[in-house]
């Protein structure tokens, strides 16, 4: 890959460096109360044909995070901190070349440097109740297929009638919350939360509203199934109103298994209100393959489709747009070590956008990651 990342290198390796640092603070016992990671994904994106024109363009995204188990560090019992700081850089391969509505790489962003995440959990009752308060992503814990998480498209990561009708607090910029879980056995759960209804201003206002959202869940072996309900507060509606509320379910479903592979399915459907803004309804779906090549148990390869449905007012303000877009992709996430993959992926993109000048696009992703 041509990436044009040179001017950013010695950002990552201080960030590699750190991450690669023994901890400082160490609990009576010997053992570390910090966990540090660094993680560096480095694409190329190609456009072959058909959307906003063809070309190639390269992104990247550095994530250096921290985990404190405060209880070793200060004696805070069953407490523990995390924060994230990420340096993204590159262009936006949807907006130059695709056109697509649903956004063909779920890293592109930019240029941006930012202290993403920084919160404080605490457990309660043997771990059966948790409440974490801070700068806190929604998408990781909320709305999550672990099928879906292989691929490179964001729909199959967060639901576009989440992300693309309210401000949301996701990555690259999460917002303020506050979350309690419930794990009610070992199979249900049950969390809540509520959001900064704008995080990209990162403090709270009632003129720009709260996210709230709940997701009950039921997890048995490496299956799950989750029903979540969700509202935002002055999220823009049709006829000039504020305050949408929506809805999804999450399947992740294993078929089978054999010696050093597994076959699974996965299931996404969202839904929001008719006065969305853009997008009334999403479908996804798709296979998860693990150990597809005899002796490559860590290998992952996937098929997947995903379905944004336009919302009428999104139709009525584009006039003749199509009543969709789709997307098709095909990906095989190769583990060359333990500590990097290597990731091509291809996408078919129907309608980008519902444009009808937009031809279906042909996009290519090759992309790299180092985990440390």
């Amino acid at each position: 890959m041509n990436l044009k990342i040179k001017k950013h290198g010695l950002v990552c390796a201080l960030l590699a460096c750190f991450s690669a640092a023994p901890a400082p603070a160490l609990a009576e016992d010997g053992g570390s109360a910090i966990t540090a990671e660094f993680s560096y994904i480095a694409e190329s994106v190609r456009n072959f044909s058909g959307g906003l024109q063809k070309g190639v363009k390269n992104e990247a995204a550095g994530t250096l995070a921290a985990t404190i188990d405060l209880e070793k560090a200060i004696g805070w019992s069953g407490a523990t901190a995390y924060g994230e700081f990420i340096v993204n850089h590159g262009t936006d391969p949807s907006g130059l070349l695709i056109g697509d509505f649903q956004t063909a790489s779920n890293i592109a962003d930019g240029n941006r440097t930012r202290l993403q995440q920084a919160w404080v959990e605490q457990r309660l009752m043997d771990d059966a109740i948790t409440i974490l308060v801070g700068t806190h992503d929604l998408n990781s814990e909320f709305d999550v297929s672990e099928y879906g998480g292989l691929f490179t498209n964001s729909s199959f990561g967060i639901g576009p009638e989440i992300s693309g009708n309210v401000a949301t607090s996701l990555w690259p910029e999460a917002g303020l919350a506050a979350r309690v879980a419930l794990q009610l056995n070992d199979q249900l759960s049950f969390r809540i939360a509520g959001y900064d209804g704008d995080p990209a201003t990162r403090g709270l206002s009632a003129a720009e509203g709260y996210l709230y959202i709940a997701e009950a869940a039921y997890a048995s072996e490496d299956a799950a199934y989750k029903l979540g309900v969700w509202r935002h507060s002055k999220a823009p509606v049709q006829g000039g109103g504020t305050g949408l509320t929506g809805g999804y379910i999450v399947v992740d479903q294993p078929l089978m298994a054999w010696d050093g592979g597994a076959l699974g399915v996965f299931f996404q459907y969202g839904l929001a209100q008719r006065s969305a803004e853009n997008i009334k309804n999403y479908l996804g779906g798709g296979l998860h393959v693990s150990g597809l090549i005899p002796g490559r148990g860590d290998d992952e390869a996937g098929v997947a489709v995903a379905r944004a449905d336009f919302s009428s007012n999104y139709r009525t303000l584009n006039a003749g747009f199509k009543k969709a877009e789709t997307v098709f992709e095909l990906t095989y996430r190769a583990q060359l070590f333990d500590w990097l993959a290597l990731q091509p992926a291809f996408q078919y993109i129907l309608s980008p956008s519902g444009d009808p000048a937009l031809a279906n696009a042909k996009v290519g992703i090759l992309r790299a990651e180092v985990s440390l």
